[in-house]
């Protein structure tokens, strides 16, 4: 049988048995360094849905066939993103049917890592500092090959909704009201993210501040409605805390109105992976009423 340098993977469970599993996508990886002449020994970077390793000021990320549209979308979006801090595309190729990118390396820690440490004062510089990055974001031309299909995938985004939080009552009976009579508001699509979570905006202190170093992960990237970006920063960042969700929506150029803020409470029904889970495991809210309260006050 001919050797090969990466595994063989045909489902998600074997994905999951060897992710975790360096030494399965080291000499990948170690193939990859030296096709592109890379410095550096390879340090495995664990988080995230697709095998990456730092080399240096390098990062090698290798995109599972599993998911066939994330390596394109990452691509099309990071080339389309470039004069904002994000990472800049060095090579790209594939490798026993693998795709995969070469990247510069974003300065900064995962949010997630030190984000429960930090000030009041930090976190609302922070959040001001994602809003305006979100509004830097969604001003960049609309680059071609993304998803876009975007009434579609709206409409079953609330046709599965109650099955995808899979809550108790009141919560499915609230779901199914608030989304029963939601209208998205009339605003141009954008380039999204789609996923700015803790684990994919990166932080740096500088003279004893934090602020935000840069963000990664374009592999949820679409086009369609700017309000749908929100969704991660408010489950991860400010629920609980309404004055950093005004604090953001203030930046990014809006004025939180009644009509943006309930606008902006149904979108967080409405996430492909984000559930309400994610919301109580930041701030606990036993009704609908106190979630509310959680995000606005």
């Amino acid at each position: 049988m001919e050797k090969t340098l990466l595994p063989h993977v045909h489902s998600l469970e074997q994905y999951r048995a060897l992710y975790a599993v360096d030494a399965a996508w080291l000499p990948a990886v170690c193939h990859i360094a030296a096709r592109h002449g890379l410095p550096g020994q390879p340090v495995r970077q664990p988080l995230g849905t697709h095998v990456v390793f730092s080399l240096g000021e390098t990062i090698v990320k290798l995109f599972c066939p599993l998911w066939p549209f994330d390596f394109p979308s990452e691509r099309i979006a990071l080339a389309g993103v470039r004069e904002l801090p994000v990472p800049q595309i060095l090579a790209e190729g594939k490798l026993e049917g693998w795709p995969y990118l070469v990247v510069s390396r974003v300065a900064g820690v995962p949010a997630i890592d030190v984000w429960p440490t930090l000030s009041g004062g930090d976190r609302s510089h922070v959040v001001q500092q994602m809003g305006a990055l979100m509004r830097r974001l969604h001003d960049r031309p609309l680059p071609a090959g993304l998803p876009g299909e975007w009434s579609t995938f709206v409409a079953e985004r609330i046709a599965g909704a109650e099955a995808h939080h899979d809550a108790p009552e009141p919560w499915r009976s609230w779901i199914r009201r608030r989304l029963a009579r939601f209208v998205e508001p009339p605003l141009p699509h954008v380039l999204l993210n789609g996923d700015l979570t803790g684990d994919h905006v990166l932080l740096v202190q500088e003279d004893g501040a934090w602020q935000i170093g840069g963000i990664i992960d374009f592999g949820d990237a679409r086009i369609g409605h700017p309000f749908y970006e929100f969704i991660a920063p408010l489950a991860f960042y400010t629920f609980g805390r309404p004055a950093l969700t005004r604090a953001l929506v203030a930046a990014y150029g809006l004025e939180p109105s009644p009509a943006v803020r309930d606008a902006l409470t149904s979108y967080c029904l409405l996430h492909e992976f984000g559930r309400l889970a994610d919301f109580w495991s930041q701030h606990t809210a036993d009704t609908p009423a106190e979630f509310e309260a959680a995000l606005w006050g």
